[in-house]
């Protein structure tokens, strides 16, 4: 395979999986690991993409947001591993937060006491809980469409009247002192879950570690990371930090 080509499937692999390791680049190209660095090393001079320990990771802007519909193909196995494992914390007669989001929603597969009672900022998770007999409480104000979450003045004011025993939460990033989210009106409701949530976990594929987004929600400290274990790297230095779950 010439380089060209060669350099064409990395940035195919980068660029739909968001990072991508070094064995397994090796594998699809069936080359020398040497030949792969020298690849890598030669794209991110060329600003296609960043450099790992292990791999290499697309070039995203602070502002950088996907939709729902497109967050949702990505990486299902791993989402509904993590989402698994967070249910699975859950107890009876417990009030919980379930936030907007893709990860979050395929919680809503494992979800069915109807013991507890289930808060959330997304019309689809309310409606999917309804349908199955879980008690639910829907945060109002304005819907952003691309994210389908409740934000602004209405939704922060609810949210400030209630209480969680626990909240799970989604993040666009996690790097290695804070929670992010691109957009500050999200980031202004997942903080104000943190401050009235008794613990909150974060729910984060392996492919949000180590990305910074525009907003600050909260330094790591203040929420459990739920996360699929194949960025070894990142987790060991994550669990620095605070509490980490893997599946």
């Amino acid at each position: 395979m010439l380089k060209s080509e060669r350099k064409q499937v990395i940035l195919e692999e980068v660029n739909r999986d968001q990072i991508v390791s070094l064995e397994s680049l090796v594998q699809i190209l069936q080359t020398s690991e040497s030949t792969v660095r020298r690849d890598l090393d030669e794209l991110e001079s060329e600003h296609k993409l960043r450099r790992v320990h292990g791999g290499a990771q697309s070039l995203h802007s602070l502002q950088e947001e996907e939709s729902n519909q497109e967050k949702s193909i990505k990486n299902i196995r791993s989402k509904k591993l993590i989402a698994s494992r967070a249910v699975s914390l859950i107890q009876d007669y417990e009030v919980i937060f379930v936030d907007a989001g893709t990860t979050t929603e395929l919680m809503l597969q494992f979800l069915n006491n109807p013991k507890i009672t289930v808060v959330t900022n997304s019309i689809h998770h309310a409606t999917t809980l309804v349908e199955k007999n879980i008690p639910t409480v829907i945060i109002g104000g304005l819907v952003k469409r691309s994210t389908d979450a409740s934000i602004g003045g209405v939704a922060l004011n609810q949210i400030g009247q209630l209480n969680f025993d626990k909240a799970f939460l989604g993040m666009n990033g996690v790097d290695q002192d804070f929670f992010t989210t691109p957009d500050m009106e999200e980031g202004a409701i997942k903080r104000a879950i943190l401050e009235n949530a008794q613990k909150t976990y974060v729910l984060a594929d392996s492919s949000k570690l180590g990305q910074t987004s525009f907003v600050k929600v909260a330094p790591l400290k203040r929420a459990s990371l739920i996360t699929n274990g194949s960025r070894l790297d990142l987790i060991a230095k994550l669990k620095e930090k605070t509490e980490v779950i893997e599946v």
